[in-house]
């Protein structure tokens, strides 16, 4: 039986990935530096340590991802490092509020990101509990984070779903035994992803029109 969601938040609750990304290619521009989508969504659900040292390597070295960093924060900053909110986020914490359906916050970015970018949007009230990467050695696709998640609850994985929209937060949840849906953003799942989640749907919208009959029953699996 279904007690609580567990959220990735970055692609998935709002719609940041995007626009990050954006910035970088933009900042990297600025030194002569081509970075693809390719190279970004290699960074997509990893922890700040992990996506840093990748940067890195992929500017080629650490003054061109400082002069990266400083230019995607100005960019940013003309945004108030806010984004909105993905397609039917709103509407589904409404509805699993109302079935008393407990909803947390699983997130690899650092807790002043996730408590900013959530309040901005007007959500963070949803939540019970929030868990950031910083709070766990490994990151995403460990399943560290999802586990502390869990922890937090005070429920089995089997009373509870997930939803990522990432490869590596995918692998996450999957690793700590709860049922995923997988919510695609920058790219499409692999097929091992695929053949492991309870379902890949195009949007929380989606899963909210097609899936909300699963509130308070057996989440067995159903591909």
């Amino acid at each position: 039986m279904i007690k609580a969601a567990i959220f990735d938040m970055d692609g998935l609750l709002i719609d940041s990935e995007r626009i990050i990304m954006q910035g970088c290619i933009q900042a990297a521009a600025t030194i002569g530096i081509t970075y693809t989508q390719a190279e970004y969504v290699e960074l997509v659900g990893r922890v700040w340590s992990d996506s840093t040292r990748l940067m890195t390597q992929q500017l080629g070295s650490e003054a061109n991802f400082q002069h990266v960093m400083q230019g995607l924060n100005a960019f940013l900053e003309t945004r108030d490092h806010a984004f909105p909110l993905k397609d039917g986020v709103q509407a589904l914490l409404q509805y699993y509020q109302s079935h008393g359906i407990i909803c947390s916050v699983a997130s690899s970015s650092p807790i002043p990101h996730i408590t900013h970018r959530l309040t901005h949007t007007g959500v963070l009230d949803y939540f019970s509990h929030v868990t950031s990467g910083q709070e766990v050695k490994r990151g995403k696709p460990h399943p560290d984070i999802y586990l502390l998640a869990l922890e937090k609850l005070g429920l089995p994985a089997e009373e509870c779903i997930a939803f990522e929209d990432s490869e590596l937060g995918a692998q996450a949840a999957i690793a700590a035994g709860l049922r995923v849906v997988v919510v695609p953003d920058l790219r499409q799942p692999s097929e091992q992803v695929r053949a492991n989640a309870h379902q890949v749907v195009e949007s929380l919208q989606h899963w909210l029109e097609h899936h909300d009959s699963l509130v308070g029953c057996d989440l067995s699996r159903t591909q």
